[in-house]
């Protein structure tokens, strides 16, 4: 490599890292608590093969989950690591987009993935955690399709084999990249002017390998994802999100202003026809003119277009019940308009020069044009990064760009309740609910707005309707059960927590809070059972540790219960319940000294 490319490659990074410096430290956004956080497969010694053969999620992506669980064993809790990781893998990326377009013979291919690096359309894929199997399925994306092109110039068989075995890899990621073999005979057509039986050959064994992954997501979708979520309902309703989506994609890339985590949906007309009406010309224009410039927009718009298929939602997918687009849905896509504005440059740019002549000072004004374009983009990156260090400035800027959305709302509430501002988020709650009076998680927020101001009642009403709604919520069992147990209504407590773990077998704080349940009935060895299983859900829960304790300090199990007590503090040392509890067991072992000590720091952490 010549020094002035390992200069560029420094550059890129540094513009990489400077645009998401804001995000480095963000806390768990949204889902990461699902993905990650509160992941029991990830805490499980066999949790980087269960994925694989055993899957528990919404979808198949096993290789991502693997690294997820690499990942958890290496920094637990500390967001710091993944958000890392996701950041030099959208490095990694963006330097193989250098290299793609240098095989293409694209002249400013270093401006194609510099524009990567720093587009803000490409933050909500980096930023935020979940967002893992984006980042990480783009390079062995680009590997499979540099190694193709290779391939295609005379390069050995193997070379077409380990591009293939990359384009598995990348699916094992995130399937919605199964349309490379398009991309592939795309890329033939425009480099031959025509597609061939040999082309057709060579991509074959990729549309095998696409078509069998997509036909296990598309199980996962429809038996899993959709199953649990819903979606929207009718075709015409989705080919009309469709269109709409393609466009908002394309200004977004262009012209990147109004990023939101939540878009809303377009209201369907006779108007859906207009987009997809423009795209036809669109692409249209480009095909007339095809002998020059028109081959090359076609290529990059190619590739723009066919990796939007399989997530513009005419496919049912789970998440067109929150929004018909999202920005990490464009990750992939990207690429080609990266693409495009490279190539565009390194041709306005030759025109120039056959003009002027060469020479640095002729092609200083280009320079200076491109930099400026890319220091635009970074400075909006660097500020939309801003919004993923946590969920609160998240969905406030949601309810901006989107006050008529329910969803964003409804997360405000979420939020606003957890900071310990109930009657904010009720209000929050309330307005969300007038938007989609169906949302169930939203009606069992309400409840939890209801309980934290003193109105158990209202609460329960509010349990009862989510839980009529969709009965199979866990989540509403198990606040309805909670609401119960704290009203020492027993006996009507533990149908709702088993209910909950009937739906949700890995729920560890239904189990729990079943064993509370059980031990307030008398029933120490059930309760016991009950501790022990939500530890082997979540060894991490303190609560349980210390309910274990205080089950086997009743059973006169004094040194055992010693023992959970000291796992509750070490994983929550300002925990005052189990300091109090830990002295009262020391005192029944004749250890006042220590005893004393953890009635002071019970003292010491209930006065923080």
């Amino acid at each position: 490599m010549k020094p002035k490319d390992i200069v560029k490659g420094l550059s890129v990074a540094m513009a990489a890292f400077w645009v998401y410096g804001p995000s480095l430290q963000g806390k768990w956004l949204w889902d990461d608590g699902l993905e990650i956080s509160q992941n029991p497969v990830l805490r499980s010694p066999g949790g980087w093969w269960e994925p694989w053969v055993r899957p528990q999620g919404m979808d198949y992506f096993p290789l991502k989950s693997s690294l997820q669980w690499v990942e958890w064993h290496l920094w637990g809790a500390d967001t710091s690591g993944y958000h890392l990781v996701n950041v030099g893998l959208h490095l990694v990326s963006a330097l193989l987009i250098w290299r793609l377009l240098h095989l293409l013979g694209v002249r400013a291919a270093i401006l194609g993935g510099l524009i990567f690096a720093v587009h803000p359309l490409a933050v909500e894929s980096v930023a935020w955690i979940s967002e893992l199997k984006n980042t990480l399925s783009l390079p062995p994306l680009l590997f499979a399709a540099i190694a193709y092109v290779e391939y295609d110039r005379g390069g050995r068989r193997s070379t077409q084999v380990s591009a293939l075995l990359w384009f598995l890899a990348s699916l094992l990621c995130k399937t919605s990249t199964a349309m490379l073999p398009f991309v592939l005979l795309l890329y033939a057509w425009w480099r031959r002017g025509r597609i061939s039986r040999r082309d057709i050959l060579g991509a074959a064994p990729f549309f095998g390998v696409a078509l069998a992954m997509g036909v296990v997501t598309i199980w996962f979708q429809s038996t899993r994802s959709i199953g649990l979520a819903g979606v929207q309902e009718g075709l015409w309703v989705r080919l009309a999100e469709a269109g709409w989506s393609i466009v908002a994609y394309a200004r977004l890339s262009v012209w990147p202003a109004g990023l939101s985590p939540v878009y809303p949906f377009a209201a369907v007309s006779w108007t859906a026809l207009l987009p997809w009406l423009g795209i036809a010309a669109v692409l249209g224009l480009f095909w007339t003119r095809r002998a020059g410039w028109g081959r090359h927009a076609l290529l990059g718009s190619g590739w723009f277009l066919l990796n939007l298929v399989p997530v513009l939602g005419i496919i049912p997918m789970s998440y067109s019940r929150v929004s018909p687009r999202a920005d990490h849905l464009a990750y992939v896509p990207l690429v080609g308009i990266a693409g495009l504005a490279a190539a565009a440059f390194g041709a306005a740019l030759g025109r120039w020069e056959k003009r002027k002549g060469g020479g640095r000072l002729v092609r200083l004004p280009f320079a200076i044009g491109a930099m400026a374009v890319v220091c635009a983009l970074a400075f909006v990156a660097h500020a939309h990064a801003g919004a993923f260090k946590g969920p609160k400035a998240l969905w406030t800027l949601a309810v901006e760009r989107d006050p008529g959305g329910w969803l964003p709302g409804s997360n405000l509430g979420k939020e606003l309740l957890e900071e310990g501002h109930p009657d904010e988020a009720e209000v929050q709650v309330v307005e969300a609910l007038k938007l989609q009076p169906d949302s169930f998680e939203t009606r069992a927020l309400l409840g939890n707005c209801l309980e934290a101001q003193g109105d158990p009642e209202g609460a329960r009403r509010e349990y009862a309707a989510a839980l009529a709604i969709n009965p199979r919520f866990a989540g509403a069992h198990y606040d309805l059960g909670v609401s119960l147990l704290k009203a020492r209504q027993f006996g009507e407590a533990a149908p709702q927590f088993r209910a909950a773990l009937a739906i949700d077998p890995a729920y560890a704080s239904a189990r729990n809070n079943l064993g509370v349940t059980l031990a307030a009935t008398g029933d120490l060895a059930g309760a016991r059972r009950e501790y022990e299983g939500a530890i082997r859900i979540d060894p991490t829960l303190p609560e349980a540790h210390l309910n274990l304790g205080n089950a086997l300090f009743m059973m006169r199990r004094t040194e055992d219960a010693v023992a959970e007590y000291r796992e509750a503090l070490r994983l929550s040392p300002a925990y005052a319940g189990a300091h109090q509890n830990l002295g009262y067991a020391l005192q029944s072992l004749g250890r006042q000294d220590e005893a004393d000590a953890e009635f002071g720091a019970a003292r010491a952490a209930a006065n923080r």
